[in-house]
């Protein structure tokens, strides 16, 4: 058979030749290999919240880990701020024809920049999105994919907060959240769908709310018969509940469990950057620093976001997986105003979360734009200014705003790789896209019981 992670890997580079576009795969089809024996070391490359998380993992299970950080600190880049919900509820892929043609969201106008037109990797990524949006049957398969990692997510993230409490402080703040919705037909088919069925079936049914019942539980929101902002909410026509959701702080979440990982064992190098990944008689030797140094270890894992693809193609691993930019701002409520206390998210608007005691974290926009890390305050304002509408006249005090952008590693079927590659001991976590802090309790999980060679809590063939 095939491993699970070489299956996705392989498949993007068929999808991408099958529109016709020139992608020479030099990946090779692997075989299943037995674990001889557990590893007792590895490094993992990426110090964000899936590099940090993985390692944490492997720590428990006795293996000597060392994490390789490329910036001066851990969690620096899109695990610094992101848009703070834990979004359960909204595990779908974004690789979807009916998501993309009836969400008026981002990613229906998402902006292509100069720096992707003339990048030949975005062709192939966008050749693996398509195929995945369009090919009968595969957009359900990743939407079901999305779900169970989440799922398996939310029971890990609960077992661990359960057994190590403020060791792993979060800043846990939202206690659901309300999908607000401008068409009646549009909620009826969301009541109806499988991603609300799923949920009934774990126990977290949606509940659908008139707009008054949303207006009583944050009575922040404007009313249709206010005009507040460039976008009012006179359309609103109610919304639903998750029950499942919340909303945190990454950066203090990964702070934390960084600190638990060093006792545990974990080193960090931080601001060392991998100038190569060396490999030899199909498994990796070792990794050579732009310091000159080498470091070795039985098995080795890529958990650097969008710098994935580079580090995998030096040792022909293609990994479909491509940065998409979005934006945030961190706003506060006018002083005498009710806190948010719970994520809302409208398609018209964008994405509202709350983080104690006073702060609200708005998210939105994609943009392909390659590897643009720039903070692009100019756009976090566009995007606070289009939620402004959803709220009472003069709710936020918009003029205190601070803003921070982030490139997300955007798999071209949406959905993580997680698993072994065809090198004997390389793995590779990442391609999580929007969801990547939702999902990196159970990816963490997953990716340490396939090194482990211990059963899998979820089906990993999925990733």
């Amino acid at each position: 058979r095939q491993l699970p992670a070489m299956n996705k890997i392989v498949k993007g580079g068929i999808a991408s030749a099958a529109v016709g576009l020139a992608f020479l795969a030099t990946t090779r089809q692997a075989k299943a290999k037995e674990n001889k024996s557990q590893p007792k070391s590895a490094i993992v490359i990426g110090g964000g919240i899936i590099g940090i998380s993985t390692a944490f993992q492997l720590a428990r299970r006795g293996v000597q880990v060392t994490v390789v950080e490329s910036n001066s600190s851990i969690s620096s880049v899109a695990s610094y701020k992101n848009g703070a919900i834990l979004c359960q509820s909204m595990a779908a892929s974004w690789a979807s024809a009916t998501v993309i043609a009836k969400n008026p969201g981002e990613l229906k106008t998402m902006k292509v920049g100069l720096n992707a037109w003339l990048d030949p990797n975005f062709y192939k990524w966008a050749a693996w999105f398509w195929w995945n949006s369009l090919v009968p049957g595969l957009a359900s398969y990743n939407h079901e994919s999305q779900r169970q990692l989440a799922w398996y997510s939310l029971r890990c993230m609960e077992e661990e907060m359960a057994e190590m409490g403020d060791e792993v402080e979060m800043n846990k703040t939202a206690v659901e959240t309300i999908k607000l919705f401008h068409d009646q037909g549009e909620m009826d088919d969301f009541l109806a769908s499988d991603q609300a069925n799923f949920w009934k079936e774990k126990g977290y049914e949606f509940s659908p709310l008139s707009v008054k019942e949303c207006l009583e539980l944050e009575p922040t929101l404007a009313s249709p018969s206010e005009a507040s902002g460039g976008l009012d909410n006179h359309d609103l026509v109610g919304g639903v509940r998750c029950s499942v959701d919340s909303s945190g702080d990454i950066y203090t979440y990964t702070c934390n469990l960084a600190k638990v990982a060093e006792k545990l064992g974990v080193t960090i190098l931080c601001d060392k950057q991998v100038r190569k990944l060396e490999a030899m008689e199909g498994a990796v030797t070792g990794v050579t620093l732009d310091s000159g140094e080498q470091l070795t270890a039985d098995v080795f894992v890529i958990a650097a976001g969008v710098a994935s693809p580079q580090l995998g193609r030096q040792v022909g691993v293609n990994l479909p997986v491509y940065p998409l930019k979005g934006h945030m701002a961190t706003v506060r409520p006018r002083e005498g105003r009710a806190p948010l206390t719970r994520n809302i998210y409208s398609p018209k608007h964008g994405l509202v979360s709350p983080l104690s005691p006073d702060s609200l974290r708005i998210a939105g926009m994609v943009e392909a734009v390659g590897f643009d890390y720039t903070v692009e305050p100019d756009k976090g304002q566009m995007v606070m200014e289009k939620m402004e509408g959803l709220f009472e006249a003069g709710y936020m005090d918009m003029d205190r705003a601070e803003y921070h952008s982030c490139l997300r590693p955007v798999c071209g079927d949406d959905v993580a790789i997680i698993g072994q590659t065809h090198l004997d001991n390389l793995y590779v976590n990442t391609g999580h896209g929007s969801k990547g802090w939702t999902f990196s309790w159970g990816s963490a999980m997953l990716l340490a019981q396939i090194i482990m060679g211990e059963q899998p809590g979820i089906e990993s063939q999925r990733f």
